[in-house]
């Protein structure tokens, strides 16, 4: 509630995260059916395609890996994580949204209520990031505004928290998260976990991929995205897999069938 994380140590056993990193791993040497990336490479524009190895160490993120890998949600599941996102929600939680990492992101500080939408609720919504390794300062690692969650609200258009309803405001509501932290003493945190432990953000965590300083070292990592389970991400309303409960958690994917 004060600093809009959580930082919960070996929530994930490292004996699985071995076996996460080996099968992401071999997924990206030959890749399987719906083994999809969002990339910026090689050419600067963004793009959703199937994955190739030449991606990888650029900017891009893998979509949805819990689909494709009962590994990968055995992972998403482990207790710690799911009983704590089902304490905040009141609700078992719905993982949405996966991204893996194999390099850092370098995304600019951002929250995710200005582009993940929950339909009823806009800040029921929570995010996990795993360590799949030892996370090394210059790698890219996670930062982020600590308390910057309880700053008050940008409204895109003056109307909504979501961008898409004025995205000619997202310039502005950039640089409104550093304005804020400046004008309330927020302090920039920085993720340095080691493999297996799990940061929990609020929907409201201004966050981001701090730049690389050590080229060629990895950062690799799985980010989900939650709702509890009785609500709905709005994209979900186009998907037409069938959800899938491991746990006390349900899986849904606008990409992928679970399998």
């Amino acid at each position: 509630m004060r600093d809009g994380y959580l930082v919960i140590k070996r929530a994930v056993d490292p004996a699985l995260v071995d076996e996460l990193v080996s099968e992401l791993d071999r997924f990206w040497q030959t890749p399987p059916p719906g083994f999809i990336v969002e990339t910026f490479e090689p050419d600067g524009k963004r793009k959703v395609v199937p994955a190739d190895i030449q991606y990888r160490d650029g900017r891009t993120k893998q979509l949805d890996l819990y689909a494709l890998s009962p590994t990968v949600r055995k992972a998403i599941a482990s207790p710690k994580p799911i009983e704590f996102l089902t304490a905040i929600f009141d609700a078992p939680p719905k993982a949405f949204q996966g991204l893996t990492f194999w390099h850092g992101s370098q995304q600019a500080m951002h929250k995710d209520t200005a582009y993940v939408r929950v339909v009823r609720n806009k800040v029921a919504l929570a995010a996990t990031w795993l360590a799949l390794e030892d996370i090394q300062e210059g790698s890219g690692e996670l930062e982020y505004y600590i308390g910057s969650h309880r700053a008050p609200d940008f409204l895109f258009g003056g109307t909504d928290k979501w961008m898409e309803t004025n995205p000619g405001d997202h310039d502005r509501f950039l640089q409104s998260l550093h304005d804020d932290a400046a004008k309330y003493r927020h302090v920039t945190g920085k993720f340095l976990g080691e493999k297996g432990d799990v940061l929990v953000w609020h929907a409201d965590l201004a966050h981001g991929g701090s730049p690389i300083t050590k080229p060629g070292v990895t950062r690799k990592s799985l980010v989900t995205h939650y709702c509890p389970v009785n609500e709905e991400p709005i994209y979900q309303r186009r998907s037409e897999f069938t959800p899938l409960t491991v746990n006390g958690c349900t899986f849904i994917s606008r990409h992928i069938k679970l399998v």
